[in-house]
C-alpha cells in the first residue's frame, strides 16, 4: 500500500509538500517551519527519505497498532521509538538499493530530527531518544597533511589511475583547498573551475539557514589540485562524450551506470556520465575514498604513521585542515580608533530594523579569512557568522567603505601589513587602487 493510501502517510506528506514544494515555481515562496526557518534542499531531501522509511515501516508488526491510520500514534513515543530502531538496524532500506546492515550515526541522526520537525508541524508531542554519535576521526597532524598532499599531487600526475580514483583525488584536493561543505561541492559546474587561473568559484551555504546570506568567492587552488582536476576532466570528457545529448555541465559526474530509486519503489537506470546527486555524491566519495586510502597505505613514505582517510566527506573537510600561509593579527585598539568612523553609525539602524553587528568582530572576520587563506567554513565561532561576514565585505567594496578602510590600513600598517585588506577587495572584484 503506498504512502498516499495510508491516512497517516497521506496527512504528512501533505505536510513536506507544503513545506517543500516539489514544484519548482512555488519553492521561493515556500511557508517556513513554526519554529521560523525555512527548509533547506538538503532537509527537503532528507524529509522525503524520512516518509519513504515511515511507509515501510506501518507495515512491520513492531510498529504499535493504529500506526497507519494515525499520525499521532504513528510519530508517538512508541511509535517513534518502534520507527528508529527499525531504521537503525536497516530494516527500512528500499530494497532496490540492494544495501544491508545498520544505518550510519548520521542517517539515524537525520531521521530523527526530521520526525521532531514532522511532529511539530503536526503537534504531535514527542519524546525522541537520543542518537550517540561515534568518536570523531581523529585530526590529522600538519606533518601528515603536507605529506599526504604531496602524495596525492604525485599521484594525480602520474600514478596509473581509473575515473573513480581520478575523480576523488580532484575532489579532495578542492575539498582541503576551498572547505566547501557537501551540498556546495556537489552543484559546481565546469564553468566554476579556471585551470589556467588556477581557481574555483566557491560557496558556503549554511544547513537549514535558508535566510542568510551566501559566502562566495574566487578561491585559489594549490598546484596540486590544479593537476589533480585537469587529469579527472580528461576522464570526464570520455564519460559525457559517450551520452546521447548536451554536456550536462557538472563538475562532478558519475563514473559508471548505476539505478536511480524512487520512494514508491520504482528504479530506473542512471548511465555513467550524468551529474551525480546529493546523495551519489556521498556514496561516490565513501567508495572512492575507500580506494584511495588503500593505496596510499602503500605508497605512504611521512614521517609519522600513515592515517586513513575519514570516509565521510564532512569529517574530511573538518579533520584535515589545510596548513596556514600565516597567522591571523587582530586589528588593535589604535588601528580600529581610525577605520571605526569610517563605518556605518551602529546607533542608526539598518533598512529593515536590524541592529548592525559589531563592525570590529566582522573586521576581524575578513581579516582572519584573508590573513590566513582559511576558508570562511572554518571562521572561529567568536568572529560571528561567516556569512555576515562576507555579505558586509561586498557592500563595503560596492558602497566605498572598504577603499577608505584600505588607505587608513596602508598608513598605519604598511604595504605588507595592509595586503589582506587589498586581497579581501580583489576576492569580491574590486580594484584597491582606485582607493588612492
Amino acid at each position: 500500500m503506498s504512502g498516499q493510501q495510508v491516512p497517516a502517510l497521506r496527512e504528512l506528506w501533505a505536510v513536506v509538500d507544503r513545506l517543500a514544494p516539489r514544484d519548482e515555481g512555488a519553492w521561493e515562496v515556500r511557508p517556513p517551519l513554526r519554529r521560523g526557518r525555512l527548509v533547506s534542499r538538503s532537509r527537503a531531501a532528507q524529509l522525503r527519505t524520512t516518509l519513504a522509511h515511515l511507509e515501510r515501516a506501518v507495515a512491520q508488526p513492531e510498529m504499535p497498532e493504529g500506526s497507519a491510520e494515525s499520525v499521532r500514534i504513528l510519530l508517538g513515543p512508541e511509535g517513534a521509538d518502534a520507527f528508529l530502531e527499525l531504521a537503525a538496524a536497516g530494516e527500512l532500506r528500499s530494497p532496490g538499493t540492494g544495501r544491508t546492515g545498520e544505518l550510519s550515526w548520521s542517517t539515524t541522526a537525520s531521521l530523527r530530527d526530521c520526525l521532531a520537525i514532522l511532529g511539530e508541524e503536526t503537534g504531535v508531542e514527542m519524546l525522541l531518544p537520543k542518537v550517540w554519535r561515534p568518536t570523531a576521526t581523529p585530526p590529522v597532524t600538519p606533518g601528515q597533511a603536507a605529506a599526504l598532499y604531496r602524495r596525492m599531487a604525485d599521484m594525480a600526475a602520474s600514478a596509473p589511475l581509473d575515473a573513480l580514483l581520478a575523480r576523488t583525488l580532484a575532489v579532495v584536493g578542492v575539498a582541503l583547498d576551498s572547505g566547501m561543505p557537501r551540498g556546495d561541492m556537489v552543484t559546481r559546474q565546469l564553468a566554476d573551475v579556471d585551470l589556467e587561473a588556477g581557481t574555483v568559484r566557491a560557496t558556503w551555504h549554511r544547513q537549514n539557514a535558508s535566510h542568510m546570506p551566501v559566502p562566495e568567492e574566487t578561491v585559489r587552488l594549490r598546484e596540486g589540485t590544479v593537476v589533480a582536476v585537469e587529469r579527472w576532466l580528461r576522464f570526464r570528457q570520455q564519460l559525457v562524450g559517450a551520452l546521447e545529448g548536451a554536456d550536462p555541465g557538472a563538475l562532478w559526474v558519475t563514473t559508471w551506470p548505476a539505478s536511480r530509486g524512487f520512494a514508491d519503489g520504482r528504479s530506473e537506470p542512471y548511465p555513467a556520465g550524468l551529474p551525480l546527486g546529493l546523495w551519489g555524491f556521498t556514496a561516490a566519495h565513501r567508495s572512492g575514498v575507500g580506494r584511495l586510502n588503500d593505496v596510499m597505505a602503500g605508497r605512504w613514505d611521512g614521517g609519522e604513521p600513515w592515517v586513513p582517510l575519514p570516509l565521510r566527506f564532512e569529517q574530511l573537510v573538518r579533520a584535515v585542515e589545510a596548513e596556514r600561509v600565516r597567522g591571523w593579527v587582530p586589528v588593535s585598539d589604535a588601528v580600529w580608533a581610525r577605520v571605526e568612523p569610517l563605518f556605518p553609525d551602529r546607533s542608526v539602524r539598518q533598512q529593515g530594523g536590524r541592529a548592525w553587528r559589531d563592525h570590529r568582530q566582522v573586521l576581524d572576520a575578513i581579516g582572519w579569512r584573508y590573513q590566513t587563506r582559511g576558508a570562511w567554513a572554518r571562521l572561529p565561532k567568536g568572529l560571528g557568522d561567516p556569512g555576515t561576514a562576507a555579505a558586509r565585505l561586498r557592500r563595503w567594496v560596492e558602497d566605498g567603505t572598504w577603499g577608505e578602510v584600505c588607505v587608513v590600513l596602508r598608513e598605519e600598517l604598511g604595504a605588507g601589513g595592509a595586503g589582506w585588506a587589498e586581497l579581501a577587495a580583489r576576492a569580491v572584484g574590486w580594484d584597491p587602487s582606485r582607493s588612492g
